[in-house]
């Protein structure tokens, strides 16, 4: 019996919370201020537009006569010029200017990147987009706030944050509520995200933890929050305090074990246990509970139905489907088994090769499509007996324990979302870093002993913006994925393979360039990434953004890591991804086939 993915099977600590909505705690605040006859109400609250507009509509009828705006704390300029972009279509500006604050124990860019996708709406609407940073000293009781200057008419529009502490210890501005009365009176007061996220720390502060890791089997933390998400009409990007929320709580959690461990912030190591965050959208409830135990046994397998078509799959098989390919394909062999019991599939073999493996962070499904088509489509029974064949191994799910979880989360919170937790495995670690027992990492261990030439290792990043409001907005550890930038390659090398990992790279995305599908979606996003941050850790090659550094203790003389915008798409995005990888581990065989090693 294999446990089932977010499922409990004994409860050994359990703990709930309720808080008010932010209606309730502005027309409270409202009422404890004697706050009756305001000429002009302004309040920003964690609602989404539904909430807002409601929340509005309730102002004004308590206050007939008062000029009310209901804006939200989270991307407020975002959410202020949604509706103008719905007006600019039938005559779009010419040019947008943005100057944004800067503020102490801030990323000097975090406002820049919280006007995101900004650069992307004024590039639909064929309008000019720069930006610049305001440096000006503010005064003690002014809003920080964006000036956007559209064709000469300046918009502002403040920026309700206020200081606090990460759970790192790091000081921060932390988006927060507030209500504005004529101008003068100002009322900040936790949202309820803030207040649910505080509550949920300030328990794990007072529980009684185990010395050392790991400190839990699995922690189940479910949340319900009343924000509703909101389509921004460009790419992948919503509003989705949900998704926000679900990844405050899985990381901010993670760094929590980590600090009470003595392990540095952003540790791929420790084995803490499985985090299963889930946030579901409310109509009025906030609230949350908390569970620990071991993880629950699930029925026996059913078997798959109709199987889809590797070669136009559009979206991420599911467990059931991958364990069918995985269990019938040629060649393959059980090499290892997860912590929770799951097989990781090998197929292949052969010393001096190349090596492909899928699924480390299991949330990043177009590369395991790649491996399984590799393993359908390139002979490797052939390449293990043809003298002059480039041997070729694949792993296609490494992570399969993460993978059931990202299937689980995807249709209980939302397809769409990044779902980081599934990115770890049941440990809680990363599995490449993983010392003995190797468990899930035992297969790729064993590939490694046959020293293959190239390890092309399948990844994918988020295809949308990915941010945490409450730990400073800039992902920490993850500050180059934060907004997406096209199909990158990462090329690690030893020291003495840098010409050839050059050569690699040149090879690689020349093959790419020839996809001009992939091609226009890098030249879109690089655009308007670069629109957002001035960070440039890469060179673009043949269109392709690549990123090179060398390590003395690879296991390998190379490695190519691929990164493409998958977290979590579906449809042609996928496709395209899907396709894009295994056109690299295409590309990777015929570069060993033509080289002399």
């Amino acid at each position: 019996m294999k446990p089932e993915a977010g499922g409990l099977a004994a409860d050994l600590k359990g703990w709930s919370w309720r808080g008010p909505t932010d209606q309730a705690r502005v027309q409270a605040l409202l009422s404890a201020q004697g706050v009756t006859d305001p000429r002009q109400l302004d309040v920003w609250v964690s609602l989404g537009r539904q909430g807002r507009a409601a929340l509005q509509t309730a102002l004004q009828e308590r206050f007939p006569g008062s000029v009310v705006h209901v804006m939200s704390c989270y991307k407020p300029l975002v959410c202020a010029l949604r509706p103008r972009v719905e007006g600019w279509q039938a005559q779009p500006p010419r040019h947008l200017h943005l100057r944004y604050p800067v503020l102490p124990d801030a990323h000097p860019e975090r406002f820049l990147l919280e006007a995101y996708p900004l650069a992307g709406w004024a590039a639909q609407l064929g309008s000019r987009f720069t930006a610049e940073p305001t440096l000006d000293t503010l005064p003690e009781d002014a809003l920080p706030e964006y000036l956007l200057d559209v064709d000469g008419e300046v918009m502002r529009v403040a920026v309700p944050v206020r200081q606090g502490h990460a759970v790192t210890g790091e000081a921060i501005q932390r988006m927060t509520g507030r209500i504005r009365v004529d101008g003068t009176l100002t009322l900040d007061f936790p949202t309820a995200f803030e207040a649910l996220w505080d509550a949920y720390h300030a328990w794990l502060e007072a529980q009684v933890w185990p010395d050392t890791a790991p400190f839990f089997d699995v922690l189940r933390v479910t949340a319900r929050l009343p924000a509703e998400r909101e389509e921004l009409a460009y790419d992948h990007e919503a509003l989705d305090l949900t998704e926000v929320l679900a990844e405050e709580l899985y990381f901010g959690t993670q760094e929590f074990f980590q600090r009470r461990a003595g392990v540095e912030a952003g540790s791929r190591t420790l084995q803490m246990g499985q985090i299963i965050p889930l946030v579901q959208l409310s109509t009025q409830e906030v609230g949350l509970e908390v569970h620990s135990g071991s993880a629950a046994a699930l029925a026996p397998e059913q078997p798959t139905a109709r199987l889809p078509d590797l070669q136009r799959l559009d979206r991420p098989p599911t467990p059931a489907e991958a364990r069918h390919w995985l269990g019938t394909s040629p060649a393959g062999t059980v090499a290892a088994r997860s912590v929770r019991g799951r097989p990781v599939w090998s197929f292949g073999a052969g010393q001096g090769g190349l090596l492909v493996t899928g699924g480390q962070h299991a949330n990043e499904s177009t590369g395991v499509v790649a491996a399984l088509r590799a393993v359908q489509e390139l002979g490797l029974q052939e390449r293990a007996v043809l003298p002059d064949a480039v041997p070729l191994t694949v792993i296609p799910l490494e992570n399969p324990d993460g993978y059931a979880l990202f299937d689980w989360l995807c249709r209980e919170q939302h397809p769409a979302h990044m779902h980081h937790a599934a990115r770890y495995t049941a440990l809680g670690d990363d599995l490449e870093y993983r010392p003995h027992p190797h468990h899930e990492r035992a297969g790729r261990v064993a590939a490694l002993a046959g020293e293959p030439r190239l390890h092309v290792n399948l990844h994918g990043y988020p295809a949308h913006e990915w941010a945490r409001p409450l730990a400073g907005y800039v992902p920490r550890g993850f500050e180059a994925w934060t907004l997406p930038k096209g199909f990158c390659l990462i090329f690690r090398h030893r020291p003495d393979q840098e010409a050839r990992a050059g050569a690699l790279a040149s090879f690689i995305t020349g093959e790419l360039a020839r996809q001009p599908d992939l091609m226009a979606l890098n030249a879109r996003q690089l655009a308007v990434y670069e629109a957002h941050t001035s960070l440039r850790p890469y060179r673009v090659i043949h269109g392709t953004p690549c990123l090179f550094t060398a390590h003395d203790t690879l296991d390998g003389p190379l490695v190519l890591l691929t990164e493409y915008p998958d977290e979590t798409v579906t449809g042609p995005a996928f496709l395209l991804g899907q396709r894009a990888q295994f056109a690299v581990i295409q590309a990777a065989l015929a570069w060993l086939e033509r080289s002399s090693g």
